[in-house]
Order: structure tokens, then sequence, then C-alpha cells
């Protein structure tokens, strides 16, 4: 392996504080109240350097998106990529999939494209890109382990809206879903999913 030279570590280093800054700003301020400069002045020295890394607030935006799915996606993805379909694995990737939805981090990024998507549509499709169009990608592949091409990514996408949509739908109540409502929601939906290619396989076989 190469060594990394100790400019390149600083470099990487001083990416890695702006990205945690913006971050923070981001999530506490939303997207439009958060400014490049407001930035630079947090983290000291000259705006240069933070343009020197990033070009623009939408691609800063962009890599906050990126280090905010890969640390809640690991989970899930491996739900995805390490077996192939079962209905037991199915409903492990659901409650994963719907625990993160329901982190913290997660609700507060959906509200920030929600509340600024409308007057910043670069932001809506950075996060489409980089998130529910991945895990899209990932859930077609899982189901295709098992069922055709067309059909894998029609249930990948019913699956995933139906998380997606609980979560929606618990940020309109007065008290949040617990964990033992999240799982009972998880139980529910495979019920009353129809596997039509699946229907005559034992599970797991």
């Amino acid at each position: 392996m190469e060594k990394i030279s100790k400019r390149e570590l600083n470099r990487l280093q001083r990416r890695s504080a702006i990205v945690a800054a913006a971050t923070r700003a981001f999530l506490e301020q939303g997207y439009a109240a958060t400014s490049m400069s407001a930035i630079a002045d947090e983290l000291g020295g000259s705006k240069a350097t933070l343009w020197s890394h990033f070009s623009s607030k939408e691609e800063l935006f962009a890599a906050v998106t990126d280090a905010l799915v890969a640390r809640f996606g690991c989970d899930i993805e491996s739900a995805l990529t390490e077996t192939v379909f079962s209905l037991e694995g199915l409903r492990a990737y659901c409650r994963r999939f719907l625990d993160k939805l329901m982190g913290e981090e997660a609700i507060t990024l959906f509200r920030l494209i929600i509340a600024d998507g409308g007057r910043f549509p670069e932001i809506t499709t950075v996060f489409h890109v980089r998130a529910p169009a991945r895990i899209q990608r990932l859930a077609t592949a899982y189901f295709a382990t098992r069922f055709p091409e067309d059909e894998a990514a029609r249930l990948a996408r019913l699956t995933n809206c139906a998380m997606v949509g609980y979560r929606s739908h618990a940020l309109t109540r007065p008290e949040m879903p617990s964990a033992a409502d999240r799982e009972q929601f998880v139980d529910d939906f495979i019920a009353h999913l129809r596997l039509p290619a699946y229907e005559t396989v034992i599970d797991g076989v």
C-alpha cells in the first residue's frame, strides 16, 4: 500500500473538518441559511482554503450527503449484498432500513430536503442520486436473486416507498413510534406483500 504523504494527509484531514463543520451547519440551519463564508469563518483560516476543496455550496452539500449516507448505510447495504432473497432476509433489511430512516440525522436531512428543495432543486438531485437511487439499485439486485429483473425493480420500489412512507407518516404524529411499532409495521407489510413467484417456495430453501 502506498504511503500517504504528510501533505496529502493534512489535506484529507482539512477536508474532513470542512465536511464536519458543513454537516452541522446544514442540519442546524438548513441549506438556504448556510453560507460558504460562515463555514470558513467557523473553521478559521482563509476562505481560499475552503474553495480549494469545494468549488460551490452544492458540491459541499454533496460531500455532506455522502458522509451522512455512509454513516448509516453500511448496515442497510450489508443486508442487501451479503445474502440472497428470503422472507427473513427481507424482514431484516426492512427493519434496518426503517431504524436508520428514523434516526435523528436522517430525519433532519429529510426535513432539509423538503424545506429547501423547492428553491434549490439541485440539492434534491444530489440527495436522490446518493441516497434513494442507490438504495433502489441495491434492493433491485437483492430481489433479482430470486425474481425476474422487472419484477425485482417493482418490488424494490414498493418496499422502499413503504418504509419511507412510514417515516413520513410518523413525522406527522404527536409521538414517534416505538421500536415495537416499527417492527409490527414491517411484519404487517411483509404479511400483505404479494409475491406471486414466491408463493409456493418455502422461505429459506
